[in-house]
């Protein structure tokens, strides 16, 4: 009886051990090409690329009307079963330097941002008709 119970509570921890390895990181999920779902006056684009030494920091490239705005971008993932993660993204736009930090959520081929302290949410689409490119 003992070692039966022994071997189940093995194969339940190797369970939970191999459920959280495939589990994919918020941050790696945001690594991508991201195209506005709905005209955005704001982003119309984005470009995720991870740092090779951190997949939490890294370049970003956005595409803002008729300009391409290259920044840098941190993931700050949430702590708590309730907590979401945030991504603050770093640019300069006229020689004025402009960071703006967000919840977001990836779902699938969906991403999702909403400004901190704003109700109002901007969704993008994975743009699969190209392949992330590494500019930095």
């Amino acid at each position: 009886m003992k070692k039966t119970l022994a071997i189940l509570g093995i194969l339940v921890l190797l369970g939970g051990i191999f459920s959280a390895c495939g589990a994919a990181k918020p941050q790696r999920l945001l690594a991508g090409k991201w195209k506005a779902s709905v005209a955005s006056l704001e982003f119309q684009a984005f470009e995720f690329v991870p740092s090779a030494d951190s997949d939490l920091k890294g370049t970003v490239n956005i595409g803002m009307l008729s300009n391409l705005v290259h920044g840098s971008y941190e993931v700050i993932p949430g702590a708590g079963k309730d907590a979401r993660d945030t991504v603050k993204i770093t640019y300069t736009l006229a020689m004025f330097s402009n960071t703006r930090s967000y919840f977001f959520t990836v779902d699938g081929a969906t991403l999702t941002l909403q400004r901190e302290g704003s109700g109002t949410s901007l969704v993008y689409t994975r743009d699969t008709g190209a392949a992330a490119a590494t500019t930095g």
